[in-house]
């Protein structure tokens, strides 16, 4: 059997080899089923038969990080990585993900991964916004990771897993006989090095189990929430169910709270208070006490829940919102400002009222966002009327609320219509008051934001093709972008490319302005494979 056509990246060029031709000392190495050498290494294996289990290996160090890996920059005018033309900067280079970038220490699976990235976007105005290092996550779940950076500018991300895995500290723990998802927590250094990687095995064998949010105190702290299959790390477990669990600096669950009750409860977001305690909401059904009472959806109608605890996760109190008849209600994102106010976003249908005038639509699903006082009472709310979608994602910053979603049909912000005839993204921008400031519209989906010092929007979601918030015309895949707070006007935009379907996840800004995101790509799959498919998650880093 011949071994498979690979290319070997070599500077700024991209050159295509035959399978007889092995990659040279200085090169990168990609192929079918295989992973990356860092520069500098060659591949052990570079012709003949395919070794055992479809791994190959690559001569590095177990665990040592790859900078830019898989990266090659082929930049305009000559320059690597980005090149500038008047104010307008690009950047064109391949993120070979192989079967999704499966670095050296990883086993790489036989099964199908995910196809390449590329990096082929343009950028308006200021900001390089090239990549500083990339690290996968071979999941093989429906599941897209969530990360979250750390006072120290370190890396969390929180996932579940369904394959062996192994991130280049050694094999995680894996349950081969249980069907259900297995979770993983993990620490990475500001320059991509892993630091501590915690793997915990299901209990139960084909129950469900979901990462609903994951956020990082100011001590270090991590703060992880979701529904668990029954997960153990030494005395501590997380019984199955919703739960929220507290760990510490270097990974050890310290403090694990459930929510008795009946009924389906979904967490889908969190945020940290600014006092070492954390708000956490999500969408319930039947009854729940979340701390200070029991709390009851009626008539099996999905409601909404917020949920503000403090460091030892104890409730402060919680607060619920149902719609009228045959109604609903979704939480879907939270943020909480410096003063302790505490805004939400997401959904309705139906009638609902948060505190203020009652909010009412006819359309199936309209986004909202809501602000509560720091003791949870209304202080205003505000929907996208006449749309139908979902406010997916929420940044605040000292006077200014940032709502991201996506949505088809037509609103007016300021006074000026945004009108989609499919499905769109949004992002609208309200003030400390609930005063409109400013809106954009755009053809791709609004998955993911967050702010930085400057107050600058990072936002970050998929796109079909012809994405318009750059000047460039680029294919259909990722992108991240920064606009300007007061007008949104964009300042750079970048765009990742594959053939396969992408999905943003989580963005986030670190002190220094670099920015991570993380999320998923789906496998390639023969047509008719049921659903969930599963997918494999990545993280990049973008520099400022």
């Amino acid at each position: 059997m011949a071994h498979p056509a690979h290319t070997c990246l070599q500077g700024r060029a991209v050159r295509r080899f035959s399978p007889d031709v092995p990659c040279r000392t200085g090169s990168f190495f990609s192929a079918p089923d295989i992973r990356l050498c860092p520069e500098g290494n060659v591949p052990s294996v570079s012709r003949g038969e395919p070794p055992r289990h479809g791994v190959w290996q690559c001569p590095c160090t177990r665990g040592s990080p790859v900078e830019g890996q898989g990266v090659v920059g082929a930049g305009v005018g000559g320059e690597t990585g980005a090149g500038m033309v008047g104010r307008r900067r690009w950047a064109i280079g391949v993120l070979a993900f192989g079967l999704l970038l499966v670095g050296c220490g990883e086993r790489a699976h036989a099964a199908a991964r995910a196809p390449g990235l590329e990096v082929a976007g343009s950028a308006a105005g200021e900001g390089e916004g090239v990549l500083a290092w990339t690290r996968p996550l071979v999941l093989g779940d429906s599941e897209a990771p969530h990360a979250v950076v750390a006072p120290d500018g370190d890396v969390l991300v929180a996932a579940t897993y369904r394959e062996p895995l192994d991130l280049g500290g050694g094999p995680l723990p894996f349950n081969h006989v249980s069907r259900a998802p297995h979770l993983l927590v993990a620490r990475f250094s500001s320059e991509g090095t892993l630091r501590w990687a915690h793997g915990l095995t299901p209990e139960a064998d084909t129950a469900r189990a979901h990462v609903g949010g994951l956020t990082v105190d100011g001590e270090g702290n991590a703060w992880l929430g979701g529904l668990s299959a029954g997960f153990a790390q030494g005395a501590v477990k997380i019984p199955p169910g919703a739960f929220l669990a507290r760990l510490s600096p270097q990974g050890a669950l310290e403090r694990v709270r459930n929510f008795g009750g009946t009924g389906a409860l979904t967490v889908n977001a969190l945020a940290p208070d600014g006092t070492g305690g954390v708000v956490l909401v999500g969408d319930f059904q039947g009854q729940r006490d979340f701390g200070d009472g029991v709390r009851e959806s009626p008539q099996g109608q999905r409601s909404a829940f917020a949920v503000s605890l403090d460091a030892s996760g104890q409730t402060r109190w919680s607060r619920t919102w149902a719609a009228g008849s045959e109604g609903l209600v979704t939480a879907r994102a939270v943020a909480v400002d410096v003063f302790g106010g505490v805004h939400i976003a997401g959904a309705y249908a139906g009638s609902v009222c948060f505190g203020g005038p009652a909010l009412v639509t006819v359309r199936q699903r309209t986004p909202f966002v809501l602000k509560l006082s720091s003791g949870g009472e209304h202080a205003w709310s505000r929907d996208l009327r006449g749309t139908e979608g979902t406010a997916n994602a929420l940044a605040v910053g000292p006077d200014r609320v940032f709502v991201g979603g996506n949505f088809s049909g037509r609103f007016y912000f300021q006074g000026k219509p945004h009108t989609s005839s499919g499905y769109q993204g949004f992002v609208t921008v309200f003030d400390t008051h609930g005063k409109e400031r400013w809106a954009r519209s755009f053809a791709a989906t609004a998955t993911a934001l967050a702010t930085d010092d400057a107050e600058q929007l990072t936002l970050a979601g998929s796109h079909d093709g012809g994405l318009d918030l750059g000047d460039g015309d680029v294919p259909a895949g990722l992108y991240v972008a920064r606009l300007h707070p007061e007008d949104g006007a964009s300042l750079w935009v970048r765009s990742f490319t594959s053939p396969s379907p992408t999905l943003a996840r989580t963005v986030a800004v670190d002190s220094s302005g670099y920015t991570v995101a993380a999320g998923a790509l789906a496998r390639s799959l023969p047509e008719g494979t049921p659903y969930p498919r599963p997918r494999d998650g990545f993280l990049l880093r973008l520099r400022p």
